[in-house]
């Protein structure tokens, strides 16, 4: 019954996860063995990607000490991992315990559409996350493209998201708000009308 999988191809381990029921994630894995925490869903996602795009920091470490650090760099079916799915969610704790356990190397990761986790953090304006791993991968990071030729400064442009957009100016300089997209689109007209657009018209960028 515990093994059970529901439309979505989940398991009790993953509703679990994703809740942050550490106890009775606790009692699934004793009751039926680690194995249950390793399934997948039909989007490929285990129980540390639902932990982790919760920002559920002792169910991710509790099923990697269970399972191992390989649980971590398991793709989902967009190529997404346990990093890219917190950095999406402003999870920084869950960001850096997955940076210090798996190593830098899957910060870099890319999923499908060749977006990292400086692009998801930039997206949502997560500004702490976006500086860890600006920090700890270095600002080239800061400057990879996703399929549409878009940088982090593109996305936190199109986020509204000034904090982030400043801080990839001091990174990075100037230039990289000049770039555009594969479509021609800058930073400053996916700004909109928004105080990114007056930033970046206070530093001639129009």
């Amino acid at each position: 019954m515990l093994r059970e999988k529901d439309n979505y191809g989940r398991t009790c381990a993953h509703w679990a996860s994703e809740g942050s029921h550490l106890e009775v994630l606790r009692y699934l894995a004793e009751t039926c063995g680690e194995e249950l925490l390793r399934e997948k869903d039909k989007d490929s996602k285990t129980c540390a990607h639902l932990a982790s795009a919760g920002g559920h920091l002792e169910v991710v470490r509790y099923v990697v000490e269970t399972c191992g650090e390989e649980l971590l760099r398991e793709k989902d079916k967009d190529s997404k991992t346990c990093a890219h799915l917190a950095s999406a969610g402003g999870h920084l704790e869950v960001v850096r315990y997955v940076g210090v356990t798996c190593g830098e190397e899957l910060l870099r990761e890319k999923d499908n559409e060749r977006r990292t986790c400086a692009h998801y953090a930039s997206e949502g304006g997560h500004l702490e996350v976006v500086r860890y791993v600006g920090v700890t991968c270095g600002e080239e990071l800061l400057r990879e493209k996703d399929n549409d030729g878009g940088t982090c400064a593109h996305a936190a442009s199109q986020g509204w998201n000034l904090e982030v957009v400043r801080y990839v100016v001091e990174t990075c300089g100037e230039e990289l708000l000049r770039e555009k997209d594969n479509n021609g689109a800058t930073c400053f007209t996916l700004a909109f009308k928004s105080d990114v657009k007056d930033y970046l018209r206070g530093l001639g960028i129009d």
